[in-house]
């Protein structure tokens, strides 16, 4: 038997979807007029804003269009790669701590001073070790994706009901049974959201590096754009990212829904 207040709750969802598309739908509207006006009536030079209708003409255009496809997808495998890496080491890692208090102590340190540095601060020292390429980029993604993920994990660990700890005890679970049944599940929502924060940061942190030290990827293809002033291209660059941005934050949004259905 269906439950009366799920399915409320479930309708209640469907009615405000409808408003809610309607109201993303006219913010992008409300901008690309606002873009247009700017540029008809000339408040700044047409090479530094042109009309938004000249840069998807770009964008169409099949040599432009084939690039942007390409090196979007350069950086999306970068991007992704060190995002995964992020998640494989700072999800363990922000658990095991949420769950020791010594050694969480004992790590804040560390932890503390290493999460606010810029992670294009480290870009010489990854240059150095690893050199121009991919991999300095994934490592560069890796090390700035890593502590949305990891300070979350932590926290969302260290809120477990202490009533499950205790029934766990008292069904005499093994620590990975018990992290893997109890600590992780009760933590997923945190963990979610430090995921979500870190697939955007990672993106940022692809097309960041490559335009400091790369020589692919759409972050390098904009800054290669500026430099030969072909204004209509580096745009079509910038609107590229933001569809990227666009799609995975979809994609999230149906792996979450799927994870986190609670």
């Amino acid at each position: 038997m269906a439950n009366p207040t799920h399915s409320r709750s479930r309708a209640e969802k469907k009615r405000m979807i409808g408003p809610a598309r309607l109201r993303s739908v006219a913010g992008i509207g409300g901008f690309l007029l606002l873009w247009e006006i700017v540029a008809a009536i000339a408040i700044l030079p047409e090479n530094y804003l042109p009309p938004f209708y000249t840069i998807l003409g770009a964008m169409a255009d099949p040599e432009t269009s084939r690039v942007l496809l390409v090196q979007s997808l350069v950086t999306l495998a970068r991007a992704l790669a060190g995002y995964f890496i992020a998640a494989a080491i700072a999800v363990p890692l922000g658990i095991f701590l949420g769950r020791s208090a010594l050694v969480s102590e004992i790590m804040s340190p560390l932890i503390e001073f290493l999460r606010p540095l810029p992670s294009s601060a480290i870009i010489p020292v990854a240059l150095l070790f690893l050199g121009l390429g991919t991999r300095m980029i994934i490592f560069v993604v890796a090390f700035g994706a890593a502590w949305p993920i990891l300070v979350a994990a932590r926290q969302g660990a260290g809120r477990v009901d202490p009533v499950m700890m205790d029934v766990a005890r008292l069904l005499r679970l093994g620590k990975a049974r018990l992290n893997l049944e109890i600590v992780l599940p009760a933590a997923m929502p945190f963990v979610m959201g430090g995921l979500r924060t870190s697939l955007a940061v990672s993106l940022i942190l692809a097309v960041t590096a490559e335009m400091l030290a790369g020589n692919d990827g759409i972050g390098f293809f904009i800054l290669d754009m500026e430099r030969a002033f072909r204004i209509r291209e580096m745009y079509a660059g910038i609107l590229s990212i933001g569809v990227l941005g666009f799609l995975l934050n979809l994609a999230f949004q149906f792996v979450e829904r799927k994870v986190v259905y609670w």
